[in-house]
């Protein structure tokens, strides 16, 4: 019996460890024109924002359209982003021509992340 008991704490504590590698931040936003994430364009509307971390220091950011598309792009971490955003998260955008492109995202403790450009 205990030995059946420390199988399951082991399962138990092996479980809870990958689940707090994915889990990260959340945040919704709503784009009035569509955004390119990576090389997938995300059409105008509601949107999740998650931040997903890993042991690895790897930090990816997963946009998730209630339409249907989503995309995933490599960030990196910034801090002390001095934004005036009254505790709300934020997003920045880049304007090439008549396209835009999702920049980084602000957290409400003033940190946040940078897309890594794909060249």
């Amino acid at each position: 019996m205990k030995i059946l008991t420390n199988i399951c704490g082991a399962a138990l504590l092996f479980c809870g460890a990958i689940y707090a590698q994915t889990i990260g931040d959340r945040v919704k936003v709503r784009f009035a024109t569509p955004v390119v994430v990576g090389d997938t364009t995300i059409p105008a509307g509601d949107c999740d924002i998650e931040v997903m971390r890993s042991n690895s220091d790897a930090i990816v950011l997963v946009v998730r359209s209630q339409a249907g598309p989503y995309a995933g792009a490599l960030a990196s971490r910034l801090f002390d982003v001095g934004s005036d955003n009254s505790g709300n998260a934020s997003v920045v955008l880049d304007r090439r021509g008549d396209t835009y492109y999702l920049n980084r995202v602000i957290m409400p403790d003033h940190t946040g992340y940078q897309l890594q450009a794909a060249e």
